[in-house]
């Protein structure tokens, strides 16, 4: 019964996450921050409840429901690690696939839509300073494609290579061969989780690495036409996320699955760490560009390919 319910105890805590966070950073910048259940929970219902708007997009319902599918996704990971012995599903092939279609999400959301506030500037581009001349300009949903387009080609990377690494020590493609070892407390398992937390860092897309919807750019690109109820499906995916990279990273690592109800509790406590680490980060972080990202991004996937060279040693 708790292997069956452990998305939806993840989503009822994934929702006091960002309220968590933005008090973190609040204390941290000395300021008193909003109440803990008003970034997340609240918000939440605010969007469920408002009127839907058909987004300017040749496949509205596809534009809509893609934050959904990718809610959906994170829910099968997180079977993946409750039922580890399904192995059809919980192996290293399902979930780093798994988390290639959540990170194509926005990608798909970019080319989609276009708002009134990026549509097509037809006008020759003369910005005291442009090298390329009659260029008409892009709008920014398109913008925020290419951005994320960057970011999944460059930046996977460590999180992928991190959730590798455990699977090499046991020499196995499968969740339940990893299931009750401790492979963090190994030299590989500490490489690894550095380079785990930079891909966490990496994957939520929020400061410093959230370049692909900056408030630098007015409005948050892809997302800018996800109104009403399906904003609401967009801030749960984001918070899911927060909480199911930490679950899969326990189950991993600490070899403890959600697969009954004192592991569950375990597995999430744990997790929290993530959320927090982040928050953190946040506070003190301004939006990085792509020569800082790149090159954060290779330092993490070489400590990532040193872990890998003391896993296949067995260190």
């Amino acid at each position: 019964m708790i292997k069956l319910i452990t998305p939806l105890i993840a989503f009822i805590i994934s929702t006091y996450l960002p309220g968590i966070q933005r008090k973190i950073e609040a204390r941290i910048q000395q300021r008193i921050g909003p109440s803990i259940l008003t970034p997340g929970f609240w918000a939440f219902f605010k969007f469920l409840f408002k009127e839907c708007k058909n987004p300017d997009s040749k496949m509205p319902k596809l534009y809509n429901y893609l934050p959904l599918l990718s809610i959906l996704v994170l829910i099968f990971i997180l079977y993946s690690i409750s039922f580890y012995n399904f192995t059809v599903l919980a192996n290293i092939i399902a979930i780093l696939g798994l988390l290639k279609i959540e990170e194509m999400m926005y990608i798909i959301l970019g080319s989609l839509s276009c708002s009134i506030m990026g549509y097509r500037m037809p006008y020759v581009d003369e910005c005291l300073g442009a090298k390329i001349y009659d260029i008409n300009k892009i709008s920014l949903e398109q913008l925020g494609a290419i951005r994320s387009f960057k970011m999944i080609t460059i930046t996977s990377f460590p999180l992928y290579l991190s959730i590798f690494l455990p699977f090499i020590t046991e020499k196995s493609i499968f969740v339940k061969d990893v299931v009750g070892k401790t492979f963090l407390f190994s030299l590989a398992g500490i490489f690894g989780a550095i380079t785990f937390l930079i891909g966490y860092l990496i994957a939520l897309r929020e400061y410093p690495f959230s370049i692909t919807h900056t408030k630098a750019d007015v409005i948050e690109g892809p997302t800018m036409e996800l109104m009403g109820k399906f904003r609401a499906f967009y801030l749960a995916l984001k918070e899911l996320l927060l909480i199911s990279l930490g679950m899969l990273f326990v189950t991993l690592y600490l070899g403890i699955p959600p697969d009954n109800l004192i592991n569950l509790v375990i597995n999430i406590l744990i997790a929290l760490i993530f959320p927090i680490l982040s928050a953190i980060v946040r506070a003190f972080s301004p939006v990085l560009l792509f020569k800082q990202i790149y090159s954060i991004s290779f330092i993490a996937t070489l400590l990532g390919v040193v872990g890998f060279i003391f896993a296949l040693l067995g260190w």
